[in-house]
């Protein structure tokens, strides 16, 4: 959430009314006038500006909407945009300006004042090709002194073309014109039937401005001859000062490269330097962002499709378990709003939200999409506080270039709290805006690469606590591309991850509208084989606005016919993938199930054309997608019911660890238990000793070599033998000497260990070491190098003996205890002996000094206050046999290497 005040309004809407209020310098707003103070004149001067130069109830047009090219027999394609151009035939009126088949009933909350006509006929198709308008504007010589620029908006459809007193000042969707040859650019179909009208940004330098009178110029195309709808509206013009406040918008945090990362992304009207900056949350004070312990992280970007300016930053080494605020922007031209995030544990489980197909716009109704989405994430927000990410699986926007869409997709606080996983949806891909607005790690624009100069592409990948995950822009249907990006990614990463998760748009696993789309089927047919092949575990989808569960499915087949519709859990072997195609987030649109196609893969279909959501935990032994209703359906179907639910484990593919007793051999008439030093153990169902079965006999009586077989199968049905030889022999080992043990019983010190002594000799000798009478791990041959677990307990040795026709005997040494390590004594380091000085030549001779006296040999004079330590007599300390003469040495060894002198006084008894 926003912790710092925010004014009223969506981002969008606060972007023009934000920037009127930057405009105003240091006065005030005066009767819809603004004064900014300039340093070149005083106080008393202050240049006054309009809040916008043009605005859509104020400002009047000329116009021509009859299929014609206002230059045609000029050779300056362009004559018509300048001041002096003569368009007193023209016609003339306020905006905005359209039609839709005809009429005014555009939609998506546009109004039409002034209709065009549609037609070159004027009642049916084909269509005007280009439209053309004209209006003026006056800034004063002082204005245009004080200004850096005017920005302007613009809502178009299909494509514009934007002039100032003849000279191109922007243009949006008009790479058609800009290809087309000079003289063929008045009149020509250009841009893309992109769906409801855009709203761009424009910018108006300084140097295209005079003193006075100025044009602006608007060349507006339809993109084919059958297009329903043509669209134009101008709603501000607005000045730019130097001291400007820059307009932040469209701010979304996203995905970083793995859990200690986060990514932003936003938007901003001015081109200037600016930052983004973390902190904790625990140093702020009140609500004013903590700065001085903040990190700053330099932002970089260009100019977007929309004519504004975007800036990507990314937070790296965040610390687990830490909340953290945020801003961007600059001191110079202002800060956003202060956000917070938090960061998990670096490890563990966790969970995330999967949507699908927000679609915002797709309805008509963009304030109704908003509100589905913003509703959907609020619901699960609070059902969920504790996920960690935000999958969104295309389709974020109707209409690609659309900004207003952006706006109300990103206005939730939620996008700048839990980072987004945006996937390219294909109402995304047609316009750059998508790679404008998501800061994306591991981005390669080569992979399902973008399939014109003004759309989007590109394959990204992410490590999240030890999971995969692979995003694809399936709008490319190279295949070959997203097949190598594959590879690549798990050849590098994939022996780190626990799971492997892959999303991207186009379902090929639906059941509605989509489901027999040619491109579909083309994509069904190709990559589940290279999905099984790459051992991926899970699949995320949308597109088709039906939530569809899939059977596993293993190289484009169900992989179990024996699968049970909606089973709960789900156990999947190699190369079988768990498909999830989710419905609308937002309700903006539902696809019904088609009926008449087959779906064998389908498991689960539900389609209540209500707003779903899904929570995916992961853990390192599952993943668990819930299915949940974020409005209610029905009396028995509430907020947060369930849709489906479904847990994917990796099925039990590993025998039991089943351990039996080396080839021995036994006396005759002995006894024997088959069962005796058998073992079996599994990862999932733990200790199955107990189920161990043997298959063979040993008879005791009768010499001669037997097998055994052992068997022991888990609750998966993996089965684990083993098989052994029991040897039964007549002859018998005399024991004359038991096994010892020699050497420095000590940590760090080799031990050996005997045989002892047998009658006849062995031919073959085991040995194992015994801690505290248990068999230490590996310690099999004769001799043994104790360690620290073993202080504390006896050692010993087991040595077992064998020859042929005899039976194994076995004996052991008696137990020794193991001492600590020596520490070895540090060697002092000499001190470096001090190079001579010479004396300057000019220095003065220094006066000579006194040798000091030496002490002479012998006990120094006593004195006669100083009382006797315990056990002292008349002075003198008791000898305590360490006055030695190695002692001695010693000492004088130490003060000589020290760099020092010594005299050895040995104590002695005072006399009287």
């Amino acid at each position: 959430m926003s912790i710092s005040s925010v004014q009223a309004g969506s981002p969008r809407t606060r972007r023009v009314t934000r920037f009127s209020i930057a405009t105003l310098g240091t006065l005030g707003l005066l009767a819809g006038s603004v004064a900014v103070a300039t340093s070149a004149a005083p106080a008393e001067a202050a240049v006054t500006f309009p809040t916008t130069y043009l605005s859509t109830a104020n400002s009047t047009w000329t116009y021509s909407d009859n299929n014609t090219d206002p230059a045609a027999g000029n050779a300056d394609r362009l004559v018509w945009t300048k001041p002096a151009f003569d368009d007193a035939a023209w016609k003339s009126a306020k905006g905005a300006f359209g039609a839709k088949n005809g009429t005014k009933n555009i939609g998506a909350g546009l109004t039409i004042n002034t209709l065009l006509n549609q037609y070159a006929n004027g009642t049916s198709n084909p269509t005007v090709k280009t439209y053309h308008f004209r209006s003026d504007f006056t800034v004063s010589s002082e204005q245009l002194a004080a200004l850096t620029g005017l920005q302007g908006t613009i809502v178009y459809d299909d494509a514009v073309q934007i002039f100032v007193n003849g000279t191109p000042v922007a243009g949006f969707v008009d790479d058609k014109v800009k290809a087309a040859p000079e003289a063929q650019r008045n009149l020509m179909y250009a841009g893309n039937s992109g769906g409801d009208p855009a709203s761009s940004t424009f910018t108006v330098p300084a140097s295209a401005l005079k003193s006075g009178e100025n044009t602006i110029a608007v060349a507006l195309y339809q993109d084919r001859e059958t297009s329903s709808d043509i669209f134009l509206d101008v709603p501000s013009l607005a000045p730019v000062s130097a001291n400007a406040e820059a307009v932040l918008s469209d701010i979304v945090m996203t995905v970083g490269a793995d859990e200690t990362s986060r990514r932003l992304a936003w938007y901003s009207n001015l081109d200037t330097a600016q930052v983004a900056q973390v902190a904790k949350k625990s140093d702020m004070t009140g609500t004013a962002f903590p700065a001085a312990s903040a990190t700053t992280v330099q932002a970089a970007g260009g100019k977007t499709t929309s004519g504004e300016y975007n800036r990507f930053a990314q937070f790296d080494t965040l610390a687990e378990k830490t909340e953290f605020v945020y801003r961007v922007g600059s001191e110079q031209n202002g800060w956003s709003p202060t956000y917070d995030f938090r960061t998990a544990a670096a490890s563990g489980d966790y969970s995330f939200f999967f949507v699908g197909d927000p679609q915002i716009g797709a309805s008509g109704n963009v304030a109704n999409d908003q509100a589905g989405w913003t509703d959907t994430l609020k619901v699960a927000q609070e059902t969920r506080p504790d996920a960690e990410m935000l999958f969104s699986a295309g389709d974020q926007v109707e209409s690609a270039g659309n900004e207003a869409h952006y706006q109300a997709f990103l206005a939730p606080d939620a996008l700048r709290e839990l980072p987004l996983v945006p996937v390219n949806g294909n109402h995304d891909v047609g316009s750059k805006a998508y790679e404008q607005h998501y800061n994306v790690p591991n981005f390669d624009p080569t992979s399902g690469a973008a399939g014109s100069a003004s759309s989007s592409g590109g394959d990204y990948w992410f490590m999240y606590k030890d999971v995969l995950y692979m995003v694809l822009n399936s709008n490319s249907q190279d295949t070959a591309s997203h097949k190598a990006f594959l590879e690549k990614v798990v050849a590098e990463q994939g022996a780190k991850a626990t799971w492997k998760v892959l999303a991207f748009h186009h379902s090929i696993y639906s059941v509605a509208s989509h489901v027999d789309d040619a491109d579909i089927e083309a994509r069904r047919a190709v990559l589940p084989q290279i999905i099984s092949g790459l051992d991926i575990d899970l699949v995320l989808m949308g597109h088709d606005h039906n939530y569809t569960r899939t059977y596993l499915i293993k190289d484009g087949v169900v992989a179990n016919p024996d699968e049970a519709a909606a089973q709960g859990t789900v156990e999947a072997k190699d190369g079988e993938v768990l498909y999830v195609t989710a419905n609308s987030a937002s309700g903006s649109k539902y696809y019904n199930t088609n009926e008449t196609y087959p779906h064998p893969w389908a498991s689960v279909i539900n389609q209540e054309k209500v707003r779903n959501y899904s929570t995916i935990d992961v853990t390192d032994e599952s993943i668990t997608v819930t299915t949940m209703r974020s409005q209610q359906s029905g009396a028995d179907k509430p907020v947060n019911s369930v849709v489906d639910k479904v847990t994917l484990e990796r099925a039990d593919v590993t025998p039991p660890v089943l351990t039996v007793p080396a080839a021995s051999s036994i006396q005759t008439g002995s006894t024997f238990d088959p069962a005796t030093g058998v073992t079996a153990t599994d990862e999932k169902d733990g200790d199955l000793t107990s189920a161990v079965t043997v298959s063979g006999t040993v008879d005791t009586a009768t010499e001669g070599t037997y097998t055994l077989t052992y068997s022991v199968t888990d609750a998966a049905g993996n089965t684990a033998t083993a098989t052994r030889q029991v040897t039964v022999a007549d002859g018998a080992f005399t024991q004359r000497g038991l096994p010892t043990i020699t050497g420095d019983a000590r940590v760090g010190e080799t031990l050996t260990a005997s045989a002892g002594e047998w009658t006849p000799a062995p031919t073959g000798v085991a040995y194992q070491w015994l801690r505290a009478g248990q068999p230490i791990d590996g310690a099999t041959s004769a001799t043994y190098t104790p360690v620290a677990a073993d202080l504390a307990s006896a050692l010993s040795v087991r040595v077992t003996v064998s020859a042929a026709n005899y039976a194994d005997a076995a004996a052991s040494s008696a137990a020794i205890a193991v001492a600590p390590a020596i520490e070895p004594t540090p060697v002092p380091t000499p001190a470096p002996t001090p190079a001579p000085t010479t004396a300057p030549i000019d220095a003065p001779t220094a006066a000579p000094t006194a040798a000091p006296t030496a002490q002479p040999t012998g006990a120094p004079a006593a004195d006669p206050t100083a009382t006797p330590l315990p056990g002292a007599s008349n002075g003198a300390l008791p000898s305590t046999g360490s006055e030695t003469a190695a002692g001695l040495s010693l000492l004088a060894v130490l003060l000589l290497v020290a760099g020092g002198s010594f005299v050895a006084l040995r104590r002695t008894r005072r006399h009287s």
